[in-house]
C-alpha cells in the first residue's frame, strides 16, 4: 500500500564539525560524530557494482544535512550480475532496539542525483544473522522529486519477517533495479518511531537559560516546558548576531549542551528552537552571547573535571539516587558499582564548588534510604537493583546473587563520604551512622569456602551458593575488595589473606567439579554424602613480575592490560610513601604509566604526537579488532605524573576537542588513524578522570579513604609507610 509522503524544506548546506552527545535509544543515525566515514557501518560490493565507501564504511558529508552536522552519502551504481549492500549498524555494545508493533522506520531521503524512483535501493531489517524481506522504497513515496528532503515513514507491520521479539542490530540498503548510472543520495536521522506521534503545535518561543563561555567551549542550559511533541532541543550559533547556523540537536532528557568553537578569545552568540517529531521548530529563544578566553592549566583542570562529573549528575535515578544503567529511557535499573564511582566524583565536586554540599548530602540521603529497603545477602549487594522496586536484577530470575566486587565499589565511595562528612561536623551525623551499619554488616568472611578461607569469592547466591563464583585477587581492581575485607570490623578475613588471597591471581580451571561440589556449608542444595567433596582447582598467576620496560623497573602490573587496570585499584586507597612485601606502588604505578606512555609511542597508536596515548583494544564490526586510545588514560595519569598528564589534557582537547570532549568530557575513545570515534562514554573512565585529577591536585579522595580508622588499621598491619 503506498504511503503519503511529508516533504521537508530544511536542507543545510553549512560545513560545521559534527557535534553529537546521548540520543535516542531509538535512533539508529542522527550524526557521525567525526567526519570522513561513520564507524558503525559495513559496505561491499562484487562484480560491476560498486559504492563508494571509506574504509568499507559509509562516506560522511558535512556540507548536506537534515539535522545537524552531517549524513551518510550513499553514491552506487548497480549492474547485471553483479550484487552491493550497505549496513547501518548500532553500536556493538547496544545489543540492538526493541521495536514495538505500532512502530514505524522513519528517515530522511535526500535524491541528489538525476535517479528515478525505480532505482532506488531495496531496504531490509537485520536481526543476528538473519535479514527480513526486502522492502520496495518507491511504494512508500507518492511526490518524489530530486534535489530535496524526503521524509520516510515505513510501518514495521509492512516488513516482512520481522521478529519483533528479537532486537534490530540495524537496516541494510542494498542493490535494486540495474543500469549504468551513478546514483547519489544522502541519508539522515533513521530512527523507529510511533506511527502516531505527539503533534501539539510549539507555539511558544524556547528558553536559553545560560551559555557559559571557556576556552574553547561553551555550555548552554535551557529549561523545557512540559509539552509532549518536544523532542529535541536545536542550538544556533552566530558570529555576528546576525547570520546563525545550526550547530547541534539534543534530546530532551539532555540539560546541556557543550558546544565546542572554532576560536577561543572571541564572541559567540546563541538561540536555541524546540523540535517537534516532525522536525518542525518552535519560536526562538532570545539570543544569548559569550566569549571564550584561553585558560590557565588550573582552569582547564576544573572544566575538565566538571565535564566530567556532569555525566554522574545527569545519570542519578530519579527514585534511588543511584546511578542509572540506560540513559534516557524508561528503565529504572541502577547500577551498584557504578554508584560508588558517582559518589568519590561528586565529593570531589563539592570540594571544587562544582556541585554544592547539600547537594551532595542530599543525593547520599536518598541513596542510603534506598539502599536500607534492598535485599542484601550475607551484607552484599546485588550488582545492579531496579530503582523503583529496591528488587535485584539477575541473570537469571530465580537465582539472587550478591556481588561482592560491585559492592566493594560502593562501600568505598560510601567510607569516603563517611569521613568527608564527618570533617566539619561535631555530633554524629544520622547518614555516618547508616553508612556504618552498612559496612559492618557485610559478611566478607563468607564469600570464602571451607579450607580456603584466605580466598575472596565474587559472588554468592542463597539458591546456588558459590556454583557461579570465580576467585577474586591479583594487581587490578580485586585489591580494593581484600582492603575492604581485611579492613571490616566485625566480618574481616585473616591478615594473612592479604598475602595469600589478594597476592595470588587465580583462574577456576576445574571443568568437572564446579564451585557447588565443595563443602560449603551455606551451599542451600542437600548434597550427595557419598560424594566426595573437592575444592576447586586454579590455575595460578604470580601477584609481582619483576621486569624492567624502557629502562623502568616494574615490580607488579603490565602494559599488556589496560593501565585502568592499574589505576582503579588506587581512585581511593593512597598509593603514596606505601611499600608491602611486593611493592613500592607509587613508585611501581609511576614506572607502569611512564612504560605504557613509551609503548604506545613507539608503537604511533596515537599519532604522530608524544601527549596522545592510552591504548586499548576494542571489538569492531568489520575488523578484529580495533587499536584506540582511551583519554582517560593519559589523563588521569595525573595523578601519578601532572606535567605529562596535562600536555595530554591539552591536546585531546584542543586537536581532538570538536568530536571528542563534550558535556560529560572525554569520550570513552578514539581511533586516530581508523578515523573513528565513539559516541560513548563510560562510569569508570569519567569518574578516574575526575577523581585522579584531584589526588594529583589536592590528594582529597586519597586522604579521606587511607584516614578511615579500619582502613587505617591495614595500612598499619600490611604497609610500610615512608
Amino acid at each position: 500500500m503506498v504511503r503519503a509522503i511529508t516533504l521537508s524544506l530544511l536542507f543545510f548546506f553549512i560545513a560545521i564539525a559534527p557535534i553529537s552527545a546521548d540520543t535516542y535509544p531509538e535512533v539508529l543515525f542522527e550524526n557521525s560524530v567525526l567526519g570522513g566515514n561513520y564507524i558503525n557501518s559495513q559496505i561491499h560490493y562484487d562484480g560491476m557494482s560498486w559504492v563508494e565507501n571509506v574504509g568499507g564504511k559509509f562516506p560522511i558529508s558535512d556540507s548536506i544535512f537534515f539535522t545537524p552536522g552531517n549524513s551518510l552519502s550513499l553514491k552506487y551504481t548497480s549492474a547485471e550480475n553483479s550484487d552491493w549492500r550497505a549496513r547501518i549498524c548500532y553500536p556493538n555494545n547496544t545489543g540492538g532496539y526493541h521495536a514495538k508493533a505500532g512502530d514505524a522506520l522513519t528517515f530522511k531521503l535526500f535524491v541528489a542525483s538525476n535517479t528515478g524512483i525505480s532505482a532506488l535501493p531495496k531496504l531490509a531489517i537485520f536481526q543476528h544473522d538473519t535479514l527480513s524481506d526486502l522492502v520496495d522504497l518507491s511504494n512508500y513515496i507518492t511526490e518524489f522529486q530530486t534535489n530535496m528532503w524526503l521524509s520516510v515513514s515505513l510501518p514495521l507491520k509492512d516488513i516482512g519477517g520481522l521478529r519483533l521479539e528479537d532486537p534490530i542490530d540495524g537496516v541494510q540498503f542494498s542493490q535494486g533495479a540495474v543500469g549504468d548510472s551513478t546514483h547519489w543520495l544522502y541519508i539522515d536521522q533513521m530512527e523507529f518511531l510511533p506511527i502516531t506521534p505527539p503533534r501539539v503545535k510549539l507555539s511558544s518561543p524556547a528558553v536559553l537559560s545560560s551559555a557559559k563561555a571557556y576556552d574553547r567551549h561553551v555550555d548552554l542550559t535551557w529549561q523545557l516546558p512540559l509539552t509532549p511533541s518536544i523532542r529535541y532541543i536545536k542550538i544556533y550559533r552566530s558570529e555576528d548576531n546576525e547570520h546563525f547556523e545550526p550547530v547541534a540537536i539534543r534530546p530532551i532528557f539532555v540539560q546541556k549542551c557543550t558546544d565546542y568553537v572554532p576560536l577561543s578569545n572571541k564572541t559567540y552568540y546563541y538561540k536555541i528552537a524546540w523540535v517537534d517529531y516532525d522536525y518542525l521548530e518552535s519560536p526562538f529563544s532570545t539570543v544569548t552571547k559569550a566569549k571564550t578566553k584561553t585558560a590557565s592549566d588550573e582552569e582547564m583542570l576544573d572544566f575538565v573535571q566538571a565535564a566530567h562529573l556532569n555525566y554522574f549528575l545527569e545519570r542519578a535515578e530519579v527514585n534511588s539516587g543511584m546511578h542509572t544503567v540506560k540513559f534516557g529511557v524508561d528503565d529504572a535499573i541502577v547500577s551498584v558499582r557504578e554508584t560508588g564511582l558517582s559518589i568519590l566524583a561528586q565529593i570531589v565536586g563539592a570540594e571544587r564548588g562544582l556541585i554544592s554540599r547539600s547537594t551532595v548530602v542530599s543525593r547520599l540521603q536518598r541513596v542510603l534510604g534506598f539502599l536500607d529497603k534492598v535485599d542484601r545477602y550475607n551484607g552484599a549487594f546485588p550488582a545492579l537493583i531496579d530503582g523503583r522496586t529496591g528488587k535485584g536484577v539477575f541473570d537469571i530470575d530465580s537465582i539472587p546473587m550478591a556481588d561482592l566486587a560491585s559492592t566493594a565499589f560502593l562501600m568505598q565511595g560510601l567510607l569516603v563520604a563517611q569521613q568527608y562528612l564527618q570533617v566539619d561536623s561535631g555530633e554524629v551525623d544520622p547518614l555516618v551512622e547508616k553508612i556504618d551499619t552498612l559496612w559492618k554488616e557485610i559478611a566478607w568472611n563468607q564469600f570464602t569456602i571451607e579450607g580456603q578461607e584466605n580466598i575472596l569469592l565474587d559472588k554468592w547466591s542463597p539458591v546456588a551458593g558459590f556454583k557461579y563464583a570465580h576467585p577474586l585477587g591479583g594487581f587490578d581492581p580485586d585489591f580494593i575488595c581484600y582492603i575492604l575485607a581485611l579492613a571490616s570490623p566485625q566480618h574481616a578475613l585473616a591478615p594473612s589473606a592479604y598475602t595469600e588471597g589478594l597476592g595470588v591471581c587465580r583462574k577456576l580451571i576445574d571443568s568437572t567439579h564446579t564451585m557447588e561440589l565443595v563443602n560449603n556449608p551455606s551451599f542451600s542444595v542437600q548434597l550427595n554424602h557419598n560424594i566426595e567433596t573437592v575444592s576447586p582447582r586454579y590455575q595460578e598467576f604470580p601477584y609481582t613480575s619483576d621486569t624492567t620496560l624502557y629502562g623502568l623497573k616494574i615490580t607488579v602490573g603490565t602494559v599488556d592490560t589496560s593501565l585502568l587496570e592499574a589505576y582503579t585499584p588506587f581512585l581511593a586507597f593512597d598509593p603514596r610513601n606505601k611499600k608491602d612485601k611486593f611493592t613500592d606502588y607509587f613508585v611501581n604505578n609511576t614506572n607502569l604509566t611512564k612504560a605504557y606512555q613509551r609503548r604506545d609511542n613507539e608503537s604511533g597508536y596515537g599519532g604522530s604526537s608524544l601527549d596522545v596515548w592510552g591504548s586499548e583494544t576494542q571489538p569492531d564490526i568489520s575488523l578484529d579488532t580495533l587499536k584506540i586510545i582511551n583519554p582517560a588514560i593519559a589523563s588521569a595519569s595525573y595523578g601519578y605524573l601532572p606535567n605529562e598528564a596535562i600536555k595530554s589534557i591539552k591536546m585531546f582537547y584542543n586537536e581532538y576537542g570538536s568530536s571528542l570532549f563534550t558535556e560529560y568530557g572525554f569520550r570513552k575513545w578514539i581511533a586516530i588513524k581508523e578515523n573513528a570515534v565513539t559516541d560513548e562514554y563510560d562510569a569508570l573512565h569519567q569518574a578516574a578522570v575526575v577523581v585522579m585529577i584531584e589526588n594529583g591536585r589536592s590528594g582529597l579522595i586519597w586522604d579521606l579513604f587511607s584516614n578511615h580508622p579500619d582502613i587505617k588499621s591495614v595500612i598499619e598491619s600490611h604497609f610500610t609507610v615512608e
